[in-house]
């Protein structure tokens, strides 16, 4: 005598297959479940009420899928209508676009719930009346649709090698879940079919696909609950040091990373689950960041007033542990990088400045206490000369102007010359390398050939060529 039983277990798989999203192998239960009802004496009200819901939750999904679907479809029966009206001048040209049009209406039904009796007698007679003015190039695209299902086959069989291969010892769901991405996207480069052989393939493949997703959702299954394990472990981490929490949650997180997908619909739940659980060990670590953001917010605020200097913010950011990767901390960072360069800036600035007053300081118009050290004991020596020598002081301008990259007048033309081979000479022989090669060098040259005795305007000319190439050079 027949029972129900089974029949509500069938049902069960038909509503978890439902939720995991497998939606055709749902259908498919419950179509089988109606077949079998059928030859039940008296079918029980439950079990009535049960085949009710489920029937009603695969016509739910019936018509999502035509409400995804139909706009495209009537889409495919636009651009066929229109091949039909206005067939392409070049046969061959126009057998290719029937055949790309088919193509996708037999992707559509691959995909989702297959075209109404309407539509699909419709897409045929415009399909057939598309295909008359090519009726010579209609026997190369049936052979075409012919070799893609011979290429089907071979994908179906290869899937059938795969799985004799690999069942003893399947590999991880990751690998499987790529093998079948792979063979789906092959499956979709052999389209389109004969309509007498889509159906069949299509099973075919269904049915030859079975055991790896099956095999998906077992390690899918053990995968799910490593990682409800994981979520637990995460819950019973006790440390008084909060630090060592967030470090023993870590290696966690590892573990995590190196177990497989525990199935598109628990995956995220699961991770937002993991993570949730370890929030308490970050609150306190949280805190810490927004105290060390306001000490790091108080010191850029003191920097730009100008009331603290950088090595005392360098100082205090040493005590800056946990907010190092904040905003605040690289504005803090990049601020002082600015002022550094201002400081620079002006530094620069100030030591050009004491350069160029070298000569008023040698005509004591300025106290010799401005000269930068350097130029001190020259200075006091320079007093003592009778008289300048012009030649000296004319070959320091001229081979600072060289360094600098700036024209020399004319008549120095030839001594630039002297000096420019002077310079290349030096390069290549080191032990030859004049004493007056660097800035400081050539002015303490000039200051010990200049005499205020005999200051006149060719000197104060001399010195102004000599600001700019300072000014360069420094």
């Amino acid at each position: 005598m027949e029972t129900s039983q089974h029949l509500f277990k069938e049902l069960e798989n038909a509503e978890k297959l439902f939720s995991d999203g497998s939606i055709k192998n749902a259908q498919k239960i419950v179509r089988n479940v109606i077949k079998q009802s059928k030859s039940l004496t008296k079918i029980p009200n439950k079990l009535r009420h049960k085949i009710n819901a489920a029937l009603n939750k695969s016509k739910y999904f019936d018509e999502i899928s035509s409400f995804a679907t139909n706009p495209k479809r009537e889409n495919l029966i636009t651009k066929i209508n229109a091949l039909a009206k206005n067939p392409n001048k070049d046969p061959k040209k126009h057998a290719h676009e029937i055949h790309d049009i088919q193509a996708q209406w037999q992707l559509l039904d691959l995909s989702s719930k297959p075209a109404s009796k309407s539509q699909w007698l419709k897409f045929n007679e415009l399909t057939n009346k598309a295909w008359e003015p090519c009726k010579e190039y209609f026997d190369e695209i049936k052979q075409i649709k012919i070799n893609n299902a011979e290429q089907r086959k071979v994908i179906i069989d290869e899937i059938i090698i795969f799985i004799e291969s690999n069942k003893k010892n399947w590999p991880d769901a990751r690998k499987l879940i790529t093998y079948l991405q792979k063979t789906f996207q092959k499956w979709q480069q052999y389209a389109p079919v004969q309509n007498e052989d889509l159906d069949k393939l299509k099973n075919m493949y269904f049915e030859a696909k079975k055991p790896i997703n099956e095999e998906i959702k077992k390690q899918e299954e053990i995968n799910k609950e490593l990682k409800n394990s994981l979520i637990q472990k995460v819950k019973e981490i006790q440390h008084e040091d909060n630090e060592s929490c967030i470090q023993e949650f870590i290696k966690l997180k590892d573990q995590w990373s190196k177990i497989g997908p525990a199935g598109r619909k628990e995956e995220k739940k699961l991770w937002n689950l993991f993570n949730k659980s370890a929030d308490r060990f970050f609150a306190e670590k949280k805190d810490k960041i927004k105290n060390e953001i306001i000490v790091i917010k108080d010191l850029n605020s003191k920097l730009k007033k100008e009331g603290i200097s950088i090595s005392e913010i360098n100082e205090s950011l040493k005590e800056i542990i946990h907010a190092k990767n904040s905003n605040e901390y690289k504005k803090l960072q990049s601020d002082i990088k600015k002022e550094l360069n201002k400081v620079k800036l002006l530094n620069k600035e100030s030591k050009i400045k004491s350069y160029i007053d070298l000569y008023n300081i040698l005509n004591k118009k300025i106290d010799i206490n401005h000269a930068p050290n350097i130029f001190l004991d020259s200075i006091n020596n320079s007093f003592n000369n009778n008289e300048s020598d012009l030649k000296e002081l004319n070959y320091v301008c001229i081979k600072l102007e060289v360094k600098a990259g700036i024209k020399s007048l004319k008549k120095d033309q030839e001594i630039r010359n002297q000096i420019q081979l002077e310079l290349l000479s030096n390069k290549f022989n080191k032990s030859d390398k004049s004493n007056l090669d660097d800035v400081d060098s050539l002015i303490i040259h000039f200051i010990k050939n200049f005499s205020t005795n005999d200051a006149k305007k060719s000197h104060n000319d001399l010195w102004k060529r000599i600001s700019k190439c300072i000014e360069v050079l420094l």
